[in-house]
């Protein structure tokens, strides 16, 4: 099911939506990616270190890749975004994005198969706590975890988180056994270019240019530079041999609901089998998703098919009735503590505490996994950038009955002591500080007296960030956002609302654009600021800038892109940030955060008059405010070689003359706006074409690359 909701709006001869697309990749497992280090082209045999029972993963601890104390591979995604009421916080997503974030290059229309959750051995040959003991089926040993279909629930599609496996797309989970034998499990590939003067034909051997004892047989013509993948080594690892033993096929979470009376079905499945019990047992879950094509538009060419798994367990002394667990934990995180954003500048906040921070927290869902009554404890602290606890709340004892009696402890009648604690620290104790601040909200839940046996998922920690943006979202975009019209003589506009407690100056607008198949790397779009005067009901009304800039993708964590202003604004009460786009067929795909609602505050417009969003969550743009700052440190700087400009002031062309020795080392030219923005880099040229620049002060940056020494001169653009 491809997650498509619109406002329509019929006039003057066109149709006009605000949309919410699927996501095109995973930004976060995109930049994860990129830290860990490239597989070294060396012969490699692969083997894991056996695990003890008992194995138990819920998730709930940590974000992005699995644990590697547990799981092998990263394709899966562990969040805390794309589950509809887990049984703890926190699960593991399985859909159609590989590791690195991108859509399966072998990805089509028919089912195809896309993520796996893969186990590290694990010993089911013995146990040595708490006395060593052989294993056998005699010992009742089960393998249990819960599951639910992705894409939400309800009757709005816009709050449904992720998308929804179909009937033909499937979860399954193998089975498996190590033999004892070494076997080629792939090859290490590297891209090599056909060089001059060689042209192969089918049948030609072509030996691999980093390892010469491989090779492959040509099957198509080549000509210098073709290029083709060739192996670089062989990775060898230990035999498995694998058994599906269950599955299931894709279905809404509405009707998993219906046939199942949870959002989350737990499967218990006994281990009988014989040629499990060795030192090598593995598991692995398995997805198959297809993509959907609308009109071969690339648009939903994009991440699809959900599946969320949680509280993955296997141990023995076990059995088929063994599904409660003795376990009482968070299932959300309380989240911000400010009223209205989940961040705010420091100085914007200074002075207006009270009114800034909460009365309460709500929310809080807890849950009781055991079969019996449990007392509780429920308390809060407030920690300083270092750590140090400077309030504390106490929630004294309550006790909660059972989720299998009473549901979630969540109470949204009344005030609740643990799922509605009274926000209580005095402004007083708020540190000072000069331009930023930042504090840890940490809560914590747990059972009194004995404690439970998982203590991992009853702590869970908030960062409140005071630093120099606003923002409503929490980081993470569960859809994207897309304004469309066939109105072709209008822009297409989105305006994020912001109200400010002083006046300050506007520096930059951080956009989280969502990475699209289709060229939008080449797009450029309006960069916009309105204020209130002039406005309707309170909607955007004078335009205060609007400059064009073209589309950049981060490649920072997080995917957030900075766009700086040419020219600062000062802006005061209620003011708009946002964003236009010229054409019918371009479109700017931002991250929507499905997590947070700031749809009171968002809006939209595609034939000059605005209308207010009505899709719950909130587009993810943030406004950059203080005193000047630059992201790259350009200052000018006494010169580390000479160079002269001219003419300065400029119009169309400006020269830069350097010495002969200085243009034979590597030399990189920058230009930069005095905000701090780079708008233009390439290898040095003596001349270098201004005509698009508006008129202002630049600053060219020389970087010597060899000798790592920049000089940098200001320079003046008239027209």
């Amino acid at each position: 099911m491809v997650l498509l909701v619109g406002l329509t709006a019929f006039g003057q001869g066109g149709y006009s939506q605000e949309q919410l697309v699927p996501l095109q990749g995973n930004d976060v497992i995109k930049k994860a990616h990129k830290q860990f280090p490239k597989m070294q082209k060396s012969s490699q045999l692969i083997y894991y270190e056996p695990i003890q029972l008992p194995f138990v993963d819920d998730f709930s601890n940590y974000t992005g890749y699995p644990d590697t104390a547990l799981w092998i591979g990263r394709q899966a995604y562990v969040n805390q975004s794309f589950a509809a009421a887990p049984p703890t916080i926190g699960c593991v997503t399985l859909d159609a994005v590989d590791e690195r974030g991108f859509v399966y290059a072998h990805a089509t229309t028919m089912p195809f198969p896309a993520d796996t959750l893969l186990s590290r051995p694990i010993r089911l040959d013995s146990v040595l706590l708490p006395y060593p003991m052989l294993l056998t089926p005699n010992d009742s040993v089960y393998f249990s975890f819960y599951y639910q279909p992705g894409g939400g629930m309800g009757k709005e599609p816009w709050k449904r988180l992720g998308d929804a496996p179909e009937s033909e797309d499937s979860l399954l989970l193998e089975f498996g056994y190590q033999t004892g034998n070494i076997v080629l499990l792939h090859y290490i590939t590297d891209l090599q270019m056909i060089g001059d003067g060689d042209t192969l034909v089918p049948g030609d051997t072509l030996f691999s240019f980093c390892n010469p004892n491989l090779y492959i047989i040509v099957e198509d013509y080549l000509f210098p530079g073709d290029t083709l993948s060739v192996p670089c080594d062989s990775v060898n690892g230990m035999e498995v041999i694998w058994e599906k033993v269950w599955s299931d096929e894709g279905r809404t979470l509405d009707k998993f609901l219906e046939e199942y009376g949870d959002t989350f079905r737990q499967v218990m499945i006994p281990i009988t089998d014989m040629n499990y019990f060795n030192r090598g047992f593995q598991f692995r879950f398995r997805n198959y998703a297809s993509l959907e094509w609308d009109n071969n538009s690339l648009i939903w060419g994009s991440n699809v098919d959900y599946w969320n798994i949680d509280y993955v367990r296997l141990d023995y002394y076990r059995s088929f009735a063994d599904t409660t667990i003795d376990d009482i934990a968070f299932v959300n995180n309380p989240g911000s503590i400010l009223k209205k954003y989940t961040a705010m500048p420091y100085n914007q906040f200074k002075d207006n505490e009270s009114a800034e921070l909460i009365d309460t927290f709500g929310f809080i869902k807890l849950i009781n996994l055991s079969s019996v009554r449990k007392n509780t404890i429920y308390e809060y602290s407030i920690l300083d950038e270092d750590k140090n606890q400077i309030w504390f709340y106490n929630g004294e004892n309550q006790n909660l009955d059972p989720y299998y009696e009473q549901g979630y402890q969540y109470d949204s009648a009344y005030f609740h002591a643990h799922t509605r604690p009274l926000f209580t620290m005095p402004v007083a104790s708020i540190p000072d500080a000069q331009d930023s601040l930042l504090l840890f909200i940490q809560h914590i839940f747990e059972e009194q007296g004995s404690k439970d046996k998982r203590p991992q998922n009853d702590t869970v920690v908030y960062a409140q960030k005071f630093y120099n943006y606003y923002a409503y979202d929490d980081g993470t975009p569960e859809a994207g956002y897309v304004v469309t019209s066939s109105l072709n003589p209008y822009k297409k506009s989105l305006a994020l609302e912001f109200t400010l407690n002083k006046p300050d100056t506007l520096r930059a607008i951080d956009i989280y654009l969502n990475h699209t198949w289709n060229n939008a790397a080449a797009m450029n779009f309006t960069l916009s600021v309105w204020s209130e005067k002039g406005s309707v009901k309170g909607m955007p009304g004078e335009e205060l800038y609007a400059k064009e800039v073209t589309l950049e993708y981060s490649a920072e964590m997080y995917g957030f892109q900075r766009f700086y202003l040419t020219e600062p604004k000062l802006v005061s009460g209620k003011f708009f940030i946002g964003y236009q786009v010229a054409g019918q067929s371009n479109r700017l795909n931002i991250g929507f955060d499905q997590n947070t609602d700031a749809h009171t505050h968002t809006f939209w417009r595609t034939n000059g008059n605005w209308d207010s969003s009505f899709l719950v969550g909130t587009p993810m743009l943030r406004p950059v405010l203080g005193k000047f700052f630059s992201n790259v440190g350009v200052e000018e700087q006494t010169a580390s070689f000479d160079v002269k400009l001219y003419p300065n002031p400029a119009k169309d062309l400006l020269y830069i003359a350097l010495s002969a020795e200085i243009q034979e080392r590597n030399i990189t030219t920058a230009i930069y706006t005095v905000a701090g923005q780079k708008i233009y880099e390439q290898a040095y040229r003596s001349e270098v074409s201004i005509s698009n620049l508006p008129p202002g002060l630049y600053l060219l940056q020389l970087t010597d690359n060899e000798r790592n020494t920049k000089t940098i001169r200001k320079f003046s653009v008239v027209r």
